[in-house]
């Protein structure tokens, strides 16, 4: 499995570069007007050559020209930022970006907005939502572990106790969306993979019991929402009370039977993430399978259409965030992969999404867009399509980082 797909991102590498070029000169759908050429845009940017440079840039901007709780969402055709409040899914992504950037510089201004944005959230620990992992994990457990801050522990705990109340014994799993008392469906989607790392740190720190919560969670996943061929479904129903799986099926993406390409790469970074907090096997190899499936089913430019089974052309919208997030997982899989032959493919897989993402197509250098990514969707059916996205940015900045400590200069992933 690791040798094939090795051999389709070297094969990528191949005609990625030639790819790039044609999508420069033809943009279409993909490249707004405002896009200027690699060159023009590094002469409007002097000593921002580097896309870790350019992401830096964006992000202080961002952060340094809203206001908390104003959290950036996606943006608007117009260039702005769209906003949501502290109680919104997605609020944690912009303050969990800069303390990654704080990660990499330990410049104490980034601590400082990282903690300006974070501390708005506090009350959050009790928002009833399995979504508190992205929101919470992200944000006062990363604060707890880069500072040793107490509190931040104290807050990233308390938002534990709040995703590990959703667990039905019977079924399994953490229920997501419904109420933790509704007794008219159970549902749970392949996105709460990415939430059970709050409850596998949990474990870590004083809630030991929760890393069983986690464990069942990631075995029913598993077995209920991967596919025999390594695709996943975006939902399941249970019945809360006997366990018995009901029915699959997606919000999100096309049709209930469709590869949505985020929830795919959820997948991906899900049991990833699992693997590094247990070293279960079989998770790694599901990880390994699902990024295989989402490296070797990409159009030829190795962004993905919001869907993997629609037709993969214009008019689709592309989603970047699916991208960023599967570079970030294999990165994280090189770290944990004891097979030389497996960490190399894992690094290349890698080095072909960021390299896509970091080209002009894909990258907002040079355009009137506030993020750091073009042509992220959040949610075709809901009209949310074609935008930058504050978590495609915030995975895309985690998996410059890993490249930058596990491989070399970010640099190198700018095709020349």
């Amino acid at each position: 499995m690791a040798r094939r797909h090795g051999r389709t991102v070297r094969r990528g590498l191949l005609v990625l570069a030639a790819t790039i070029t044609a999508l420069v000169a033809a943009c279409g759908a993909a490249a707004p007007p405002s896009v200027q050429s690699t060159a023009q845009a590094r002469a409007a940017a002097p000593g921002a050559d580097s896309p870790v440079a350019f992401a830096d840039e964006r992000l202080a901007a961002t952060a340094d020209t809203l206001t908390p709780p104003n959290y950036p969402t996606r943006t608007t055709p117009e260039g702005t930022w769209l906003t949501k409040g502290a109680d919104d899914w997605t609020a944690g992504f912009l303050p969990a970006t800069l303390w990654r950037v704080y990660e990499r510089t330990r410049d104490p201004a980034w601590r400082d907005r990282a903690v300006r944005w974070t501390q708005p959230l506090t009350a959050e620990t009790s928002h009833d939502d399995t979504d508190l992992g992205f929101k919470m994990f992200m944000t006062f457990a990363v604060e707890h572990q880069l500072t040793g801050d107490e509190a931040a522990k104290q807050t990233a705990l308390a938002a534990a106790d709040t995703v590990a109340a959703r667990f039905n014994p019977s079924v399994g799993m953490v229920r997501v969306w419904d109420d933790r008392d509704d007794e008219t469906q159970y549902r749970v989607n392949i996105d709460a993979m990415m939430n059970t790392e709050l409850l596998y740190w949990a474990g870590q720190n004083g809630r030991p019991q929760y890393t069983e919560i986690a464990n069942r969670h990631a075995d029913r996943t598993m077995a209920d929402l991967v596919r025999p061929d390594a695709t996943t479904f975006m939902f399941a129903d249970y019945d809360q009370r006997t366990g018995a799986l009901q029915r699959r099926y997606t919000e999100q993406g096309a049709f209930d039977d469709s590869t949505w390409a985020r929830g795919q790469a959820w997948a991906v970074y899900g049991f990833a993430t699992a693997y590094r907090y247990t070293r279960n096997p079989s998770y790694l190899a599901t990880a390994h399978r699902t990024a295989d499936w989402f490296t070797t089913h990409l159009p030829p430019d190795h962004v993905p259409y919001w869907d993997f089974s629609v037709p993969q052309a214009p008019p689709q919208p592309r989603d970047t965030s699916a991208s960023a997030v599967v570079a970030s997982a294999l990165l994280a899989m090189s770290e944990l992969d004891a097979d030389p032959a497996a960490k190399q493919a894992d690094v290349d897989g890698a080095r072909t999404l960021l390299t896509a993402l970091s080209s002009p197509p894909y990258l907002a250098r040079g355009t009137t867009m506030p993020s750091i990514l073009l042509h992220g969707t959040q949610n075709v059916p809901e009209g949310q399509a074609d935008t930058g996205i504050q978590f495609g940015d915030y995975y895309y900045v985690e998996a410059l980082n890993r490249w930058e400590r596990q491989v070399g200069p970010a640099t190198q992933l700018i095709a020349r």
